[in-house]
């Protein structure tokens, strides 16, 4: 059994991620940026961070696309990149960098749609560009809540199941074998109970406090 969505739904997700971050953005103004939003970043930190992350899937794309299967780096020292990438990156404001994140977004989800099932690595193994783009919206909208705890708007996701959905297919496809067969069926039966709080609580957040 094989866990599958539907590629415009995961592509709505995705589309929608980067319009939460654009949205959580234009809420912030001034000193606001300098507000911490996500672990010790503050949310001008968390605008360069997507930005970064976006040109590592254009590059983890270009790999796939030439071929090469092997991981861009190991999961393990994803913390030491993160923070390489954004001292790379150097003195972008909180604004442009969404801007610069929004276009780069956008046209990595275009290039996606048309190589949908090559294979694809990233740091934590290797699926497909199209399934990893449920990864990929997880991220985009998992920031966008960590702005939203800036705002005070704290923002959810209109289709949290399906969000749920995408992540686990991506997960499930990168295990193999009886894993991913056993998580073809816990998936879906998980999607149907507070999705997102559960997504937030198992990427290290903590929301306890921020949820009814």
């Amino acid at each position: 059994m094989t866990l599958r969505v539907d590629k415009n739904r995961v592509k709505s997700l995705f589309v929608s991620g980067i319009e939460a971050v654009v949205a959580q953005s234009d809420q912030l103004h001034d000193t606001a940026w300098d507000t911490i939003a996500c672990g010790e970043w503050s949310a001008a930190d968390t605008a360069r961070h997507v930005l970064c992350v976006s040109r590592w899937y254009h590059s983890w794309l270009d790999r796939a696309l030439a071929g090469d299967t092997s991981l861009p780096f190991d999961s393990a020292i994803m913390d030491r990149e993160n923070e390489a990438a954004l001292d790379a990156l150097g003195p972008v404001s909180g604004p442009q960098a969404v801007r610069q994140f929004a276009n780069s977004a956008n046209d990595y989800i275009e290039r996606v749609d048309n190589v949908w099932d090559v294979p694809y690595a990233y740091p934590y193994g290797l699926a497909t560009a199209g399934l990893h783009a449920g990864i990929a919206a997880t991220e985009w909208h998992l920031h966008a809540w960590d702005l939203s705890t800036v705002t005070g708007e704290l923002h959810e996701p209109e289709d949290s199941a399906g969000l749920f959905l995408a992540a686990g297919a991506c997960l499930a496809a990168r295990e193999g074998g009886l894993r991913s067969a056993a998580m073809s069926i816990v998936v879906p039966l998980a999607a149907r109970r507070s999705p997102w709080k559960s997504m937030v609580n198992r990427s290290g957040r903590s929301p306890s406090q921020r949820f009814a």
